[in-house]
């Protein structure tokens, strides 16, 4: 996995966090936020590693499709950028876009 995904796994993670089931939840915390492998959270768990393995794809795939459907991730990045570089009126038509309401 790059720095990249990682990035973008957890911006979707901090939007969506609790929509993903508790075992879900612990997997990417444990491999994301700890940084540990998936031998590591096995261990810790006392489950397998194909069981880790299958909640962390789980738990990315879930993400992907919340943020497909909701777009919450896109919508905030966009505003901070948004808000990076406007100012008054052109800052306001822009969220205004971002979020639809023109």
């Amino acid at each position: 996995m790059s720095e990249k995904d990682g990035v973008y796994y957890n911006a979707l993670y901090a939007e969506y966090s609790a929509l993903l089931t508790e075992n879900q939840r612990e997997a990417f915390d444990m491999t994301y936020g700890l940084d540990l492998s998936l031998g590591e959270i096995a261990e810790i768990k006392g489950v397998s590693k194909q069981s880790v393995a299958d909640a962390l794809a789980a738990s990315k795939k879930q993400l992907v499709q919340y943020e497909e459907k909701l777009g919450l991730a896109r919508k905030r990045s966009e505003m901070l950028a948004a808000m990076e570089t406007l100012s008054g009126d052109g800052l306001k038509a822009a969220l205004k876009k971002i979020l639809g309401e023109d």
